[in-house]
């Protein structure tokens, strides 16, 4: 026959047990919903724009766009799983600035929208992993 001491502690290291479960299955959940942000680091000049990395995978991203031409240059962003344009304001030469996106996959174009620009090269194009494929403005 069990004394209640005995009783108590396996009664104690069972809900200890249970709770450290527990603990690592809300861990694993929030490891997985967690929402990490992609860096890509963009370096626009005339007429070119530079990207940090050809491919991320479907995320929150953030654009960090710098300017490291002579002249103001814009950014816009398609496709990619994005619902319309994103447009990045006028970045002054040696200026830079950031936008962060979701994205689900597909590829995402991008360009300097300032009139003849894209036309001299400043487009290119990521490749996004992810569930969707989505259209591109440069095909």
């Amino acid at each position: 026959m069990q004394s209640h001491r005995q009783r108590a502690v396996f009664i104690a290291a069972a809900v200890a047990v249970a709770l450290a479960v527990a603990g690592a299955a809300v861990a694993a959940v929030a490891a997985r919903g967690s929402t990490a942000t992609t860096t890509v680091k963009v370096t626009e000049r005339e007429y070119h724009i530079a990207l940090s990395s050809t491919s991320v995978k479907a995320g929150s991203i953030t654009f960090v766009v710098h300017n490291a031409g002579k002249i103001v240059h814009r950014l816009d962003l398609s496709g990619g799983g994005l619902k319309s344009v994103v447009r990045v304001p006028t970045i002054n030469p040696g200026a830079t600035r950031s936008v962060t996106v979701k994205l689900t996959g597909g590829k995402l174009s991008l360009w300097c929208p300032v009139p003849g620009h894209a036309a001299l090269g400043m487009k290119t194009s990521l490749k996004v992993a992810g569930a969707a494929a989505g259209g591109s403005a440069w095909g």
